[in-house]
């Protein structure tokens, strides 16, 4: 009796990292890591936006074609992993990440390894944990986005409209900082209001978060866990650019933003509603119009990550070099 040899569909970020020749090598490479473990990988290269999520859905179709349980690896950073999931919810397939772009917030979640011979040890390995994604449904349009990480409302979705690619390219994570620092200086907040377990609450920024960390060291809602089935969502009501200046050093520091400033409420729900004229970001892509509806998507993902015991053994959640 032969045993089927078990093969994975690798979705890749040509120009994560710093792209060209090297990236290309790399990826040769980590095909060979799998194929050393006994694992056969399909690679397929992403060109323009969206290919992920085509790719992925075509991925899980064949998975639903033929039965069983499939894994599909994502190589490249969140942006690359969010367009990813937009093909992979609901369906019968495992998400695997070698964080390749420039923040991976996700990955430092889920304390995976960077390294090509340690991302391949825990594809090989099989262990998986459960994380909920979140929904974004934009009223008008019905266009529905999901995210692992947070959706943001008012200014870190005015910075991320104004990075600029090429920076992101150079600096890499640095471009927000310098983005948003420089943005901070004529910031005009645009209020809008989000409804929450039927309170309305102003405000001028919002974080709907389903992860600790927000992005690099940031932590702007630090009790979000993955794997529970619900938000912990920061609201903040200021003008103060001095105020906004707080928070992110808060942010900064070891436990995150706290409850008790003054002007920053937390509520966790399972349902939130934001209403009004400002912009907003998902997982670090700019994305929609208000009103916003943000849920829970019932049904858990499965992600390839170490076990806890491994995870044990890592320093925690992985400060950016």
């Amino acid at each position: 009796m032969t045993t089927k040899k078990r093969t994975i569909r690798l979705i890749s970020n040509p120009n994560a990292g710093r792209g060209g020749r090297k990236r290309a090598a790399e990826v040769a490479r980590f095909g060979e890591l799998l194929r050393a473990r006994g694992i056969e990988v399909e690679t397929v290269l992403t060109s323009a936006p969206g290919d992920a999520t085509r790719l992925a859905a075509e991925a899980a179709q064949e998975v639903a074609t033929t039965g069983g349980v499939g894994d599909v690896i994502v190589s490249g950073g969140d942006g690359t992993i969010n367009e990813a999931l937009q093909g992979l919810v609901g369906r019968r397939v495992r998400l695997g990440i070698w964080p390749a772009g420039t923040a991976n917030v996700l990955a430092r979640e889920l304390q995976l390894p960077f390294d090509a011979d340690g991302a391949a040890e825990v594809i090989a390995r099989g262990h998986t944990r459960r994380i909920y994604a979140g929904a974004a449904t934009e009223e008008q349009s019905g266009a529905r986005r999901y995210f692992f990480l947070m959706a943001g409302i008012g200014l870190d979705a005015s910075v991320v409209e104004r990075v600029r690619p090429r920076l992101k390219r150079r600096v890499g994570e640095g471009a927000f900082w310098v983005s948003g620092l420089g943005h901070l200086v004529s910031w005009r907040p645009v209020p809008f209001e989000i409804e929450i377990e039927g309170q309305t609450y102003p405000a001028t920024f919002a974080a709907v978060g389903r992860a600790a960390h927000y992005g690099g060291d940031l932590s702007v809602t630090p009790r979000a866990r993955l794997d529970e089935p619900e938000f912990e969502i920061c609201v903040v009501n200021s003008h103060s650019r001095v105020r906004f200046l707080q928070l992110l050093a808060h942010a900064l520091g070891r436990h995150g933003v706290r409850r008790e400033i003054p002007g920053v409420t937390y509520v966790r729900a399972t349902r939130a509603r934001a209403t009004g004229e400002a912009r907003m970001q998902v997982d670090g892509e700019l994305t929609g119009r208000l009103p916003v509806t943000f849920e829970i998507v019932p049904t858990p993902v499965e992600v390839l990550a170490p076990r806890q015991a491994e995870r044990d053994g890592r320093r925690g959640y992985q400060r950016l070099r």
